[in-house]
């Protein structure tokens, strides 16, 4: 997995590398931002959407980040204890980001008429709202009786992550798809919760690090 991933990040900026002694000029009056909308679907059982923009330096290299939001859209895990779960909405973590990154775009590879199709990688790193709230409810022997609310501000809310494929590119549209790896921990709050001498480390996994696709759509002006 991080093979594959540094070999395109390599090829990436070789490619960029190579292209570094061209004549630039004309690039001044092309455009300079990118916005673009990200969905991604992960190994854990999640989705995750963003909305960012770019400033392009030059062709080839963007500084700017996103905000977006993530959520676990299903899941076997329910800690619960005796005469108490957790509410079934709050089962699934989720949070909020900011995620400042650096766009690089390797120069075109193949032309297909008007499209062009090249290589792109976005590392960028993940800041999380450092905060998860849960509800549990309580019931008695017969029947449900009241409901709590606990949280916790420890755990992982800051990962890195990276984005790498292939881009195509017509026009002033970018569609860019391909591989995405991060070293977020979905459970990585949800571990420092507990409720009634119960942790709920004993439910949720250890850090195991995030992969899956995605698929952005971004436009320049």
């Amino acid at each position: 997995m991080k093979r594959r991933l540094f070999l395109i990040l390599l090829i990436t900026f070789a490619l960029a590398g190579s292209m570094a002694g061209e004549s630039h000029a004309g690039v001044a009056g092309t455009s300079r931002f990118r916005m673009g909308l990200n969905l991604q679907f992960t190994s854990h059982s999640s989705w995750q959407i963003d909305f960012g923009c770019h400033y392009m330096l030059n062709p080839y290299v963007g500084l700017g980040g996103s905000i977006g939001g993530w959520r676990q859209y299903s899941s076997p895990i329910s800690p619960e204890g005796p005469n108490w779960w957790v509410l079934r909405s709050d089962r699934h973590p989720s949070n909020v980001f900011l995620r400042p990154s650096v766009l690089l775009m390797s120069p075109a590879i193949l032309k297909m008429g008007s499209v062009s199709v090249g290589l792109t990688a976005c590392p960028g790193v993940m800041l999380n709202v450092p905060h998860q709230r849960v509800t549990i409810e309580i019931s008695n022997d017969w029947d449900y009786n009241d409901n709590v609310k606990v949280s916790t501000t420890k755990g992982q809310w800051c990962a890195v992550d990276c984005r790498a494929g292939i881009y195509l590119h017509a026009g002033p549209v970018y569609v860019q798809a391909g591989y995405v790896v991060s070293s977020l921990n979905i459970y990585g709050m949800y571990r420092n919760l507990e409720y009634n001498n119960v942790s709920f480390k004993e439910f949720y996994p250890s850090k195991s690090w995030l992969q899956g696709g995605f698929v952005t759509v971004s436009y320049n002006f």
